[in-house]
């Protein structure tokens, strides 16, 4: 099968290259993802997916009917990007999809177009050949990922699409991605009394406790796996509320971004900074602690709300599945496999909560992303390319 595999690939590279190009060229911020979820539309319709959907919040579904009896596989990446930034920094414009040096250019090339490219090509790949799994296809193009995980967690929390297996095209150089750390901001506000600063008596100073409760906070216990080792903790901001310096505030917020490990659960978490807060209190303070959720409201006017972080991740490189994966591509592109986490939060968490067998492939490499060198490695795509045929053929075959 392999030989055939590799045929596939050299049938369809530069229509994958193409289609690369072309996503790159459109400029698809997070909530203002319209026009590539239109041309993704367009190029499922055109390939002959089944079915076509897009949901109330702007992604889109594209399925693949298998031959029955298998395992359902979703391929997934996101449909936006993070900002250019400074323009003139970039050697290639950052949305001219350019060709060039053995490489395609652009915003989104790592963080997910060129994946993505591959794919949507995937399972019209193995249908056209002959080669269709048992279990369907969907390839799913989510949105506002980047700045909140918010298709994915919206897609799970409705239970819409779900398969039994979903490949998630972040970079991992061709190696295959077993984790991910979650990230979790934490909002403690404090509430005390405003007064002249002159008069300090007359007032309460939120700075008095929050003085006592960073020197605290350092002692909090982390949670801790053998996978990702210690979760970390820092505070990264924090407001105050009256203009001037000759004001005590009313109140003050912190910001507290924590990384967790697959043991710290949001309520976990949660709950170890609140025994914080309460060894800390004083008299004429109050303080309320929070996940930070934002207003969101994405290209098809759904007004919701994103969550800033995501959920952990891992699963141990002996599973089964990991190891039928790994096998595979390794039989297949002649070389060893690596198993690894991801150093970012994915949209893996999401799905693994719902009960998703999760896996990471890309070709896309970590070091671009979000770079002003944003770009994709051809000849590392037509590995790539071959590794998809491999594990959504794989996955796709598994019994129900």
């Amino acid at each position: 099968m392999e030989k055939e595999f590799a045929k596939l690939v050299n049938e369809y590279k530069e229509e994958i290259i193409q289609t690369a190009s072309e996503m790159l060229k459109i400029n698809s911020q997070s909530t203002h993802e319209r026009e590539l979820a239109e041309y993704v539309v367009k190029k499922m319709e055109d390939l002959g997916y089944d079915e076509v959907e897009v949901d109330p919040y702007g992604s889109v579904f594209g399925t693949v009917k298998g031959t029955g009896g298998g395992s359902s596989v979703t391929l997934n990446c996101h449909l936006d990007v993070v900002d250019e930034g400074d323009k003139s920094m970039w050697k290639y414009p950052p949305y001219s999809g350019t060709i060039a040096e053995g490489k395609i250019w652009g915003r989104g090339a790592s963080d997910t177009k060129g994946t993505f490219a591959i794919q949507l090509y995937i399972p019209v790949m193995l249908k056209k050949a002959g080669f269709l799994p048992k279990g369907d296809i969907v390839v799913a193009g989510v949105v506002s990922e980047e700045i909140a995980g918010f298709g994915a967690m919206m897609q799970s929390r409705n239970g819409y699409k779900l398969t039994d297996y979903a490949v998630l095209g972040e970079a991992t150089e061709n190696d295959l991605a077993i984790g991910n750390r979650g990230r979790l901001c934490a909002v403690v506000t404090i509430n005390g009394k405003s007064c002249h600063a002159s008069i300090p008596s007359e007032g309460k100073n939120p700075f008095d406790f929050l003085g006592k409760f960073l020197i605290e906070l350092k002692t909090m216990k982390l949670g801790k796996d053998q996978f990702f080792g210690l979760s970390t903790m820092s505070v990264t901001n924090i407001e105050s509320f009256e203009e001037g310096t000759n004001i005590i505030p009313n109140k003050v917020v912190l910001y507290i971004d924590y990384r967790q490990s697959a043991m710290d659960t949001q309520d976990v978490v949660l709950r170890r900074i609140q025994g914080v807060i309460d060894k800390c209190m004083m008299e004429g303070i109050s303080v309320d602690l929070k996940a930070l959720y934002f207003p969101l409201t994405t290209y098809t006017g759904f007004k919701g709300r994103g969550f800033q972080g995501g959920y952990p991740f891992s699963v141990s490189p002996d599973e089964p599945y990991v190891q039928l994966c790994k096998k595979a591509l390794e039989e297949a592109v002649g070389h060893e496999i690596k198993t690894k986490p991801w150093i970012f939060t994915t949209d893996a968490g999401h799905y693994a909560a719902k009960g998703v067998k999760c896996i990471g492939y890309s070709p896309a490499e970590t070091k671009y992303c979000h770079s002003i060198k944003d770009n994709i490695d051809i000849s590392m795509m037509e590995e790539g390319i071959l590794g998809y045929l491999i594990l959504a053929t794989e996955l796709g075959n598994q019994e129900k």
